[in-house]
């Protein structure tokens, strides 16, 4: 039987407008009268995945936010991964030396920005509710645990930007998290990570857990359970890590598969 479900938001429950699916609140609800546990496994900061939901709606709800190096349980962080403060200058200098690309520096507290163009900070602010513009990224993080750093291509991330960050992988997690965006995390941090900790706190197996997603950095979740779902409109290589595919955000996709699935999610159900 699945007892903990595990859901990436954009490209996966989030539909192309970046809303939640019809229907959402009612399955959350039925999931919690049946103990069957649900985390929201996003690349986003935790204040903006928070904001989606409802107070009753996130007290049931875990947060694997920052593509896992930080899981929160109300507002609460229950697990981070800090980043090695000595090796974030030269890479971020890295990041600042390809055209166009621009650094996100993020804490538990708080995003850190250095660049003002409209059409940048206007797509941060739609991942990170806590954000801070300040000279010097690094000076204004210092108080702060850093956990992930982030590059910004709005060009083409995989093409240009990351080839780039590769060369740092001796040094951190790298990965593709969207088509504008890299992240790079410590060594060992990943989703997978983040759902593996969850599910050894809560006595769940991998046997007993479904994970949705669409990009390669829903990777690490596809190896930690036995139901991998792929929406339609995922990457081709996730696709093929996953062993079911459902229909794209778009199609709600999500909530289709977890009623499908009715007889193995609610035990009460019938097929």
């Amino acid at each position: 039987m699945i007892r903990l479900i595990a859901t990436d938001m954009d490209g996966t429950l989030l539909d192309s407008r970046k809303q939640l699916p019809e229907g959402f609140s009612g399955i959350l609800r039925e999931l919690k009268a049946n103990r069957i546990r649900l985390a929201i496994a996003s690349g986003r900061q935790y204040y903006n995945l928070r904001a989606y939901f409802s107070r009753e709606e996130a007290e049931d709800l875990f947060f694997l936010s920052e593509n896992g190096a930080a899981i929160f349980e109300n507002e609460q962080p229950l697990f981070f991964r800090e980043l090695d403060p000595s090796l974030l200058p030269e890479t971020i200098e890295a990041i600042r030396g390809i055209r166009g690309v621009h650094p996100v520096v993020c804490g538990l507290r708080s995003a850190y920005i250095e660049n003002t163009e409209e059409f940048f900070v206007r797509n941060v602010k739609l991942y990170y509710q806590k954000l801070e513009v300040l000279p010097d990224v690094l000076d204004g993080a210092k108080s702060d645990h850093i956990c992930k750093l982030a590059a910004f291509d709005a060009e083409n991330a995989e093409q240009r930007t990351l080839p780039e960050m590769k060369r740092f992988s001796d040094r951190f997690n790298v990965v593709l998290s969207g088509r504008m965006w890299v992240d790079l995390m410590s060594h060992g941090t990943d989703k997978g990570t983040a759902l593996r900790v969850l599910q050894t706190r809560l006595r769940i197996s991998p046997e007993e857990t479904m994970a949705f997603g669409d990009y390669l950095n829903d990777a690490g979740m596809m190896h930690s359970c036995r139901y991998s779902f792929a929406m339609e409109n995922a990457h081709p290589d996730l696709k093929k890590l996953c062993a079911y595919q459902t229909e794209s955000n778009d199609d709600n996709g999500v909530l289709n598969a977890i009623r499908r699935f009715r007889a193995l999610i609610l035990p009460e159900a019938t097929a």
